[in-house]
């Protein structure tokens, strides 16, 4: 079964690859164009750029669900289903039609409803069911937009009428699925799910298709009347879900609401008409996100399944690079100078300060940013700065520093790209923005240089005058420990002086030199 998981997962690395290398174009393919029955799919620069993102994406989760379900008895069903629910995903990003379209909307849906039920307990039936009636509601209102449209295409309905009523359907259905603030319930719930599903599902995926469906019907939906209205939801979604996430106790919840401000932060920017930096910004958490997702799995995964903030301890034994690669991403998160959310994050708030007069929704985009800091630092916390507890944890693999590593590199490196690409900014800000994870770790290791120096400054006294001088009193006392430890000594000195002879021995004589030069060359040196 391994096997054929990693030629899966090698199909989706290869399929991101020949993604990658394709140039900017355009690309309609028509199979089937029957009235209302359909099968059109376009390819252009948005849904070829979002399908590399989610071919990378789905590859990483792929091996990571081998790690984390390793003893799983329906690891098949699970596999089945999620390859389904990625094949939907990559439907509803290609498609072009009515009919392809509520297609692979419908068997999102479904899919994530199994999925959310893959542990059968009563916490993942209520999670799933919260999910699939949400989600069913929002079938219903695009079922009802595309009919209406439908009826507008046999005159009807005037085409002012469905452009301006029937386009809130629409609205709707993208604020359902996308969990915004009316709807914004199932998305926590849902983290009942494993976490490989919620490192693809709820960070990448499903809560990205509302805002894909909106971006693909932005001339439509994007005008005066209905703009205000999604600004002012993807606000209320962004405030009340940071407020919510300094609360929440279970820490997936709280990666899952710091989701939920992200999207309503990809809301706010395409109520402000700036589709393709919601876009850009869309994708960049795309990358980070999962990434969490898979360090906060690994961690729990170490912890027994434990997911409550409160009762986790001594995480700071995990590996340095898990810890390190973890910090990079909260920094994305954040949207720190030098980070990859740092550049669609600098654009968002330029554009929504710069001409704005609504004080008090101002106020609330301002407080709902600056919280991201809050549950991050918050997050960090519960992980590493917590030692109350005493609960054991084990690393099972040397792999997982590794596997999510490609997605740092890529929210970095590939979004710098993207910026220096296509976004008008200045390229001394990029080229730093590209060396931004070796500041940080520079800044990781002089901040443990400079606390380690403060210890020792402030332990030295104590060290010699009240450990050192006791315990040598008390060890000189034992004449058979001295003695131990004095052939220890002398052991280890024979040791070293023989190997470092040796060592020096065999490097002279690489340089052709006689051992009786060497030896004359010593008393020499000694005389």
């Amino acid at each position: 079964m391994n096997i054929s998981i990693f030629l899966i997962g090698f199909v989706f690395f290869l399929g991101g690859v020949s993604v990658w290398l394709l140039p900017t174009f355009k690309l309609g393919i028509y199979l089937l164009e029957w009235d209302f029955l359909s099968l059109k799919f376009n390819f252009y620069f948005n849904s070829v750029l979002f399908s590399f993102i989610l071919f990378l994406v789905t590859f990483s989760v792929l091996i990571f669900s081998t790690y984390y379900l390793n003893s799983e008895l329906n690891f098949n069903y699970y596999y089945f289903v999620l390859l389904i629910f990625v094949g939907s995903m990559f439907s509803l990003n290609f498609s072009n039609s009515i009919f392809t379209m509520l297609l692979s909307w419908d068997l999102l849906g479904i899919s994530s409803f199994f999925l959310v039920l893959f542990y059968n307990n009563w916490d993942s039936c209520s999670g799933a069911m919260n999910t699939a009636l949400t989600n069913r509601l929002g079938d219903y209102f695009m079922f009802v937009f595309f009919g209406l449209s439908v009826f507008s295409g046999y005159y009807f309905l005037s085409f002012s009428m469905f452009s301006s009523y029937m386009s809130l359907l629409l609205l709707l259905t993208a604020f359902t699925k996308s969990a915004q603030f009316p709807f914004s319930s199932w998305l926590p719930k849902a983290m009942s799910a494993p976490t490989p599903v919620s490192s693809l599902v709820h960070s990448s995926t499903l809560v990205t298709a509302g805002l894909i469906l909106l971006m693909n019907f932005n001339n439509l939906v994007l005008q005066k009347s209905f703009i205000s209205f999604v600004l002012i939801i993807g606000l209320f979604t962004m405030f009340f879900s940071s407020l919510a996430s300094l609360v929440e106790e279970d820490l997936k919840k709280v990666v899952a609401l710091s989701t939920l401000s992200q999207m309503g932060f990809s809301m706010v920017t395409l109520g402000l008409g700036l589709s393709f930096i919601s876009f850009i910004h869309l994708v960049s958490h795309a990358l980070f996100k999962s990434c969490l997702f898979m360090q906060v799995g690994y961690i729990i995964h170490c912890s027994f399944g434990q997911q409550d903030g409160r009762n986790y301890s001594n995480n700071g034994n995990l590996p340095n690079f898990i810890q390190l690669q973890m910090l990079v991403t909260l920094f994305c998160l954040c949207g720190l100078i030098f980070s990859s959310g740092a550049v669609s994050k600098d654009f968002i708030l330029e554009l929504f300060f710069s001409n704005n007069y609504m004080l008090f929704f101002s106020l609330m985009f301002f407080v709902s940013v600056f919280l991201t800091f809050g549950y991050s630092f918050r997050l960090w916390k519960s992980f590493f700065l917590s030692f109350n507890k005493v609960m054991n944890h084990y690393s099972s693999t040397v792999f997982m520093n590794f596997l999510s590593l490609a997605l740092v590199i890529f929210s970095i490196g590939f979004l710098w790209w993207l910026n220096f690409n296509l976004l008008n900014v200045p390229s001394l800000f990029l080229y730093v923005d590209f060396f931004g994870p070796l500041v940080f770790l520079f800044m990781m290791i002089f901040l443990s240089f400079m606390v380690l120096k403060m210890l020792f400054k402030e332990l030295t006294y104590k060290f010699l005058v009240d450990y050192l001088a006791k315990n040598s009193i008390y060890k000189m006392k034992n004449l058979k420990f001295m003695d131990l430890f004095l052939n220890n000594i002398n052991s280890k000195g024979y040791t070293l002086f023989l190997s470092a002879g040796i060592f020096k021995n065999y490097y002279m004589k690489s340089l052709n030199f006689n051992s009786v030069v060497i030896l004359i060359f010593i008393f020499f040196m000694i005389c």
